[in-house]
């Protein structure tokens, strides 16, 4: 997959050469699917850039009530398609934004639906040290909601301005015959307009089964710090996405993934898949 930091490398390492700047490139294209602008614990070095466009669908009919039970919910749709982008500014910085674009609808009582610009985020990401196999670094980001207005039901919960302060670490290892990598990460999520902040913790486990094949289970957990307001309610969640992706050539990869809510408290019971495309420049 794509050489990265801590090189310089070649522009090119294939899985035989076992080397960090592959678990690098392995993480980096984990984390860079999800719907927040946040890459993995390893930077990218000085001129180096990725962009990633994807598509993700998700739906809901049902809820985890506030003991954490499931109960019917009115149904929920959302279409996102999203360009990530990171490049290294130097080899210990590296920078990250997020544009999308959603179609969001949800049905009565309160039925509605939103077409528009979706959140939007931008940010940087300092590499601190490594140790051995280690590496570790912060990240900070800052997402604008694609609307402000609270009058559509279909925007309530996605209208609050974000501020995004993250540690993240990541570690390579073999895994018998395999290259495999965990990427852990923390941060605390302040939010706008009475928006309870956030504890996110999200975790990432990528193995190589073949040369051309990176197959990630991740997960993802949000923890509010307050109630929230009615407009911008709070909810814990627990989510699981299994992804695989496909080395092409030398600047085009492509990913497929599904994804699902585990566990939560006023949080939708979510289901969706994800598919994307990669190109590295």
């Amino acid at each position: 997959m794509y050489s990265v930091h801590p090189a310089p490398r070649p522009r090119w390492c294939s899985i035989k050469g076992r080397s960090l700047a592959l678990v690098s490139t392995a993480v980096l294209l984990a984390m860079a699917g999800m719907r927040t602008a946040q890459a993995g614990a390893w930077n990218r070095v000085a001129g180096d850039g990725l962009v990633i466009t994807d598509y993700t669908f998700g739906r809901g009919g049902r809820y985890f009530d506030d003991k954490g039970r499931l109960a019917p919910a009115r149904s929920y749709a959302k279409s996102e398609l999203a360009s990530y982008i990171e490049y290294g500014a130097t080899d210990w910085l590296m920078l990250i934004a997020r544009p999308s674009l959603d179609a969001t609808r949800i049905g009565a009582p309160d039925a509605g639906h939103y077409v528009g610009l979706g959140g939007s985020a931008v940010g940087a990401q300092v590499h601190l040290y490594d140790y051995g196999q280690a590496v570790f670094a912060v990240q900070s980001t800052f997402r604008l909601p694609g609307t402000h207005s609270d009058r559509n039901p279909a925007e309530i919960g996605d209208t609050a301005r974000e501020g995004d302060f993250r540690a993240l670490g990541g570690v390579g290892f073999q895994l018998g015959p395999f290259l495999s990598f965990i990427d852990a990460q923390g941060s605390y999520r302040l939010r706008s307009g009475g928006a309870a902040a956030q504890w996110h913790g999200d975790l990432t486990f990528g193995i190589y089964p073949l040369s051309r094949l990176l197959v990630l289970l991740e997960s993802f957990t949000a923890v509010p710090t307050g109630p929230g307001t009615t407009r911008l309610p709070s909810s814990r969640y627990s989510k699981m996405e299994l992804k695989a992706v496909y080395q092409l050539n030398a600047a085009w990869a492509v990913q497929l993934g599904a994804s699902t809510t585990v566990y939560g408290r006023n949080a939708l019971l979510e289901r969706g898949f994800t598919t994307g495309l990669w190109y590295r420049f």
